[in-house]
């Protein structure tokens, strides 16, 4: 639990204590698939600490889409690096509040995140939005100086979550770009999305070209590499979406 002290939480907010698969297994509406996922690849998960009134002053938000009464700090402990987006889904979705997630395996850690809203269709129920993650990272890594919940605002719950999300946003933001961004939260999401999307075409259309025989097909597939690479390298050394 070395690099946690990062976040320089208050005493009141430990809670380590063990969360048993059990629980998942019960609640979590999971297939055989998920099942035997969280059996073989989880090895442990760890409630490490909760953010609500009683144990730091900070106020629960509430709107018509979202509830945020505290927030959770679980480590999960994995066998090996697989499916992580399909476990962090499951333990978000059992667990239903919004949650700083950290993966541990071996030495590395990866930090995961999403906003949540209330279901319409089940006020139980939790609707995720998109993920912000990082890769995998050293102990030492220049992110965990960042975390220290004192430099977030203390608003609120929503607002709290949403600085860490930043946080982490800017950083993924940082490390794609190979600088340092000087973007908002937001923008670095939004530069983050267009790189995955110009990636995912330039992925399908080195595909297609290694099948394709046509040599007038092949220009053309060559002419969009070309043209999603210069799109590509904009947004690289621009760093704006």
């Amino acid at each position: 639990m070395i690099p946690y002290d990062c976040f320089h939480l208050p005493a009141s907010c430990s809670v380590n204590k063990t969360i048993f698969k059990k629980l998942f297994y019960e609640n979590g509406d999971l297939s055989p698939a998920d099942k035997a996922l969280f059996t073989e690849k989880v090895n442990k998960i760890t409630w490490l600490y909760c953010l609500k009134p009683a144990t730091i002053n900070v106020q629960p938000y509430k709107d018509e889409v979202r509830e945020y009464l505290e927030i959770e700090f679980l480590e999960v402990v994995l066998f090996a690096d697989t499916k992580i987006k399909r476990i962090a889904e499951i333990v978000m979705r059992t667990i239903p509040y919004p949650m700083v997630l950290l993966f541990r395996l071996d030495d590395k850690v990866q930090l995961w995140m999403a906003h949540q809203k209330i279901s319409q269709n089940d006020k139980n129920k939790n609707t995720l939005e998109d993920f912000i993650y990082t890769d995998w990272l050293n102990l030492d890594d220049s992110l965990f100086d960042r975390l220290d919940i004192k430099k977030m605002r203390f608003t609120n719950y929503f607002t709290l979550y949403s600085d860490l999300v930043d946080v982490i946003s800017i950083y993924h933001a940082e490390c794609m770009t190979g600088a340092v961004a000087d973007l908002s939260g937001e923008q670095a999401r939004q530069l983050v999305s267009e790189l995955a999307v110009l990636e995912q075409r330039l992925s399908n259309h080195r595909t297609s070209l290694k099948k394709e025989t046509q040599f007038n097909r092949k220009m053309e597939l060559h002419i969009k590499i070309k043209q999603l690479d210069v799109a590509k390298n904009k947004l690289l050394q621009g760093g704006q979406p």
